[in-house]
């Protein structure tokens, strides 16, 4: 296939050296997970480029590489010098300059910074006018395009900008579709758009001389379990427990006293809902003592790490409280605290579990995951009478959360996990539908495809990463679009060739978490998310 041979300007700086001193040039583009990057190899005749030469190539300068073919040289590049070594012999002599494109601006800064209720464009807007300095419009058009995701709440401490733009590129979606790709263009303007929303239309149709397409099941997971916020509470109504004798509805009372006094609803002295648990000691004693057993409610601690409740005392106790739990084998766990006989509410919280072991006495032998006694002791400052109440009792601090499994991608490649945590879930539901989505995305290998070309001519539209490409490979049974992950294109001069080597990848569609809901929830133009 006859093409034309291969044509290079470059620039750095002021200095714009001639097609006769080029050897050899690579400049490779990357996105999102890379920058672009370049080396270039001048004879250096005379000494020209030296620092002491006629043209000294400075590092630090800003430059151009534009490559193409016979009379299309399109702008490839728009770098930053930031190596030259020189070497030679006696008889020749040559410079290597060496650099990135201007997406070397994004390592520069690591910002303190925080956001709220702001869309993923808005902050991507911030990071690039105010703490990169690349433009982001071109010829009028916004090149940071609109995102469907509002985040709640973003903040960063010293964390460098490149990581803040992945983590919004990794997390935003459109119409459904999370995923963004962001790159720093040719002409050295910042773009940011939907992965594989850029088409390229070269053709490559019997252009691809050489090529490897490979499988490989490296991203994997066929196991998720999502996390979300450690706020789900046992039971999910929080005063529940507290609005019944009766909590395993059962038609036993599971509310009782220990000292063998009177136990009732009280719907006059409460201070959540419809009622309170009150405990009234009939007969005179050192302490009442007020009981609940759990039995079908048996509560596992290390998941459930606080307990909460509101105890009211009339004045005739001391000050002095114990909270006591029991294990399914009789075991015991006791702390004190003081609450004032004032007959008002008050709020208490304790951690639970084997984190906070050592603010409790414990058997040696106690089961923080098998608690299925609690119990309430109040005591007089020497015997008496009296009543006190428990109301809003409940476990609380589990994480919302959700498995999802796909057992024939587990029987094709073994049994592949991933655990998640994300703050801004707020219910198991909403846990099962992020679940659901990275499992679509992830249970499947990704494909990907290397291609390497002397032929391809692309005229005066470069093929760019990011872009997709459509690619005809018959003998592989591949009729399809790849996203063009990286492109690297080598100019030697010396044999007048230029070669295209594209590194493709195609992966399923991470579908936005409320794609699996119901309809009504599917109307949600936005999800909230916050950075791990």
């Amino acid at each position: 296939m006859s093409v034309s041979i291969p044509v290079v300007a470059l620039v750095f700086g002021e200095v714009t050296p001639p097609q006769k001193d080029v050897i050899g040039v690579r400049v490779h583009l990357g996105c999102t997970n890379e920058i672009g990057s370049f080396e270039c190899l001048l004879q250096n005749f005379d000494g020209t480029y030296s620092m002491n030469g006629s043209n000294p190539i400075n590092v630090g300068v800003d430059g151009s590489i534009s490559i193409g073919r016979g009379g299309n040289c399109p702008l490839i590049a728009t770098v930053r010098v930031e190596e030259v070594s020189y070497y030679g012999t006696s008889v020749e002599s040559y410079v290597r300059v060496r650099g990135r494109c201007w997406g070397e601006r994004l390592f520069r800064r690591s910002i303190d910074k925080k956001w709220e209720n702001v869309k993923g464009e808005e902050v991507v807007k911030d990071l690039i006018e105010n703490h990169v300095g690349l433009s982001h419009q071109r010829d009028g058009i916004e090149l940071i395009e609109d995102t469907d995701t509002t985040y709640t709440r973003l903040e960063y401490k010293n964390t460098p900008v490149f990581d803040i733009l992945k983590f919004i590129a990794e997390t935003a979606d459109k119409e459904g579709v999370i995923g963004y790709d962001f790159r720093v263009a040719p002409d050295g303007k910042f773009e940011f758009f939907p992965k594989m929303s850029k088409t390229c239309s070269v053709d490559l149709t019997e252009k691809i001389e050489e090529y490897e397409y490979r499988k490989d099941i490296h991203r994997v997971r066929n196991k998720i379990t999502v996390f979300g916020a450690a706020e789900k509470a046992k039971p999910s109504d929080k005063d529940a427990w507290t609005e019944t004798l009766d909590i395993n509805n059962d038609g036993v009372n599971d509310w009782v006293s220990g000292t063998s006094d009177y136990v009732e609803l009280d719907n006059g002295v409460k201070i959540v809902g419809n009622y309170s648990i009150k405990h009234y000691n009939t007969a005179s004693n050192y302490y009442g003592c007020l009981l609940l057993y759990l039995e079908d409610n048996i509560t596992n601690c290390n998941e459930y790490p606080t307990i909460q409740f509101q105890i009211r005392k009339e004045t005739s106790f001391s000050q002095a409280c114990t909270l006591q739990l029991q294990d399914a084998w009789g075991n015991t766990a006791s702390r004190n605290f003081d609450v004032p006989s004032d007959e008002r509410w008050h709020f208490q919280k304790f951690g639970l579990g084997e984190k906070y072991a050592d603010e409790w006495e414990a058997s040696a032998n106690f089961d923080w995951t098998q608690i299925n006694q609690i119990a309430f002791y109040c005591y007089f400052p020497e015997t008496g009478t009296g009543s006190f109440w428990i109301d809003n009792l409940f476990f609380n601090g589990s994480r919302w959360s959700s498995t999802q499994q796909n057992l024939e991608s587990q029987q094709s490649y073994g049994l592949r996990e991933l655990v998640e945590v994300d703050e801004e879930l707020r219910s198991d539901y909403e846990c099962q539908l992020r679940a659901k989505a990275l499992l679509a995305y992830l249970k499947s290998p990704a494909t990907r495809l290397t291609i390497r070309s002397t032929v391809i001519d692309y005229g005066n539209t470069p093929i760019l990463a990011g872009d997709k490409v459509y690619v005809s490979l018959p003998n592989c049974g591949i009729e399809d679009y790849f996203r063009v992950a990286n492109v690297e294109y080598v100019v030697d001069a010396r044999k007048q060739t230029l070669e295209l080597n594209l590194e493709l990848g195609k992966e399923p569609t991470l579908l936005a978490d409320y794609i699996y809901a119901l309809s009504s929830e599917t109307a949600r133009l936005a999800r909230t998310k916050a950075p791990r």
